[in-house]
This record gives structure tokens, C-alpha cells and sequence, in this order.
């Protein structure tokens, strides 16, 4: 018996040092995780200095901006370019808003007029945002045409997908993979294709 008390005490020792040891490193963990964080959104801020932000805005890698006209970031969202740069360019007299808790990584958006975006919007790499032609179609050498695009609240924009000037996409809309968007999306609806049509509603 005093032989079978001894193991199941010792044992209980070896357990209680194995809990302690997983206490400490996960507090040691939590601190190395904050200080990473502290660090990602003052460098985030830095990267961001040129742009109206709301709280907790985090990159992660260095998204490549252009801005002479405004630009808005709302609280805790995120500008990431894990995949591919994220490209953000705001003409002379454009208006660039992006709405809180959005994460956008790798996509381009260029904004010669106005271009509104949500709050919880998910927008993947290589989706392509712009609301000018750039170029007139009769002469390429002057300014074409252009008109807001406005993506409502939790939308998800999937990879490579093109949203081109004038649009407007409704609320918890996706757009599928390659989906080229010329014309307004419905609310909760799946729209697919070139151009992008609807392929499923969604239930809400």
C-alpha cells in the first residue's frame, strides 16, 4: 500500500512540474504574442500615416499606397499582402472608404472617383477593384468614363474576381473566382462568370 502511495505521489509530483512548465510558457507565449501584435500595429500606423484610421488597423508586409486624394480605414480591419501586395491607389479628388472588421489581402483597387466598402468584407488576392475606364474607348488618350462602386456590408470577393465602375453589390453577396461584375449584384445572391450572373441565392 505505502509502496503504491509512493508512485501515485510521485507521479502526481512529475504532473503538477508538467502543468507548471506548460503555465509558464504559456504565459511567456501571451507575452511574445502581445509584444508581436504591439509592434504590428505600430507598424501598421507607420505604414498607414497617410491615411484617416480607425483602431486596431494591422498590416502585415508593406501595402503599397497612392494617395492624392482621401482615404478611410474603420476599425480593426485588416490590409494584408501575404500572397501579393495589396495595392491601394486614391486619385486626385477620389474618395477610398473601407469599413471595419474588412480584411482585404493581395487585391487592387484604384479609385478615381468613389469607391465605398463595407463593414466585414472579406476581398481576396488578385481581385481587381477600379471605378474608371481610365482610357476613352473612341481616344485612348482621354479620360474615360467613371462612376462609384459601393460593396456592401459582408460581402466576399474570391480570388481574381473584376469589379468594374458603377456597380453596386449588395449586402452578404459573393463573387466567385474570375467573376467579371459590370452590372449590380443582389443581396445574398452568388454571381459568377464574364460577365459575372447570378448562379445561387443565398438564405438569410
Amino acid at each position: 500500500m505505502q509502496l503504491v502511495f509512493q508512485q501515485y505521489h510521485q507521479q502526481f509530483l512529475q504532473w503538477e512540474l508538467q502543468q507548471n512548465r506548460k503555465t509558464v510558457f504559456n504565459h511567456i507565449r501571451f507575452v511574445f504574442t502581445a509584444i508581436n501584435k504591439l509592434f504590428l500595429l505600430q507598424l501598421s500606423k507607420f505604414y498607414l500615416r497617410n491615411v484617416k484610421t480607425g483602431s486596431m488597423v494591422m498590416c502585415r508586409k508593406k501595402p503599397s499606397l497612392f494617395i492624392q486624394g482621401k482615404m478611410q480605414i474603420g476599425t480593426g480591419s485588416k490590409i494584408w499582402s501575404q500572397v501579393n501586395k495589396t495595392r491601394l491607389a486614391v486619385f486626385k479628388g477620389a474618395e477610398l472608404t473601407i469599413g471595419e472588421n474588412t480584411f482585404i489581402n493581395g487585391a487592387r483597387i484604384a479609385a478615381k472617383n468613389k469607391i465605398i466598402i463595407g463593414n466585414d468584407v472579406r476581398i481576396a488576392p488578385e481581385v481587381i477593384i477600379m471605378d474608371s475606364d481610365f482610357h476613352d474607348t473612341d481616344n485612348h488618350n482621354n479620360e474615360g468614363a467613371s462612376a462609384p462602386v459601393i460593396i456592401g456590408n459582408h460581402v466576399w470577393i474570391a480570388t481574381r474576381a473584376v469589379i468594374l465602375k458603377g456597380v453596386t453589390i449588395g449586402e452578404g453577396a459573393v463573387v466567385a473566382t474570375g467573376a467579371i461584375v459590370t452590372k449590380n449584384v443582389e443581396p445574398y445572391t452568388v454571381v459568377a462568370g464574364t460577365p459575372a450572373k447570378i448562379i445561387k441565392y443565398i438564405k438569410h
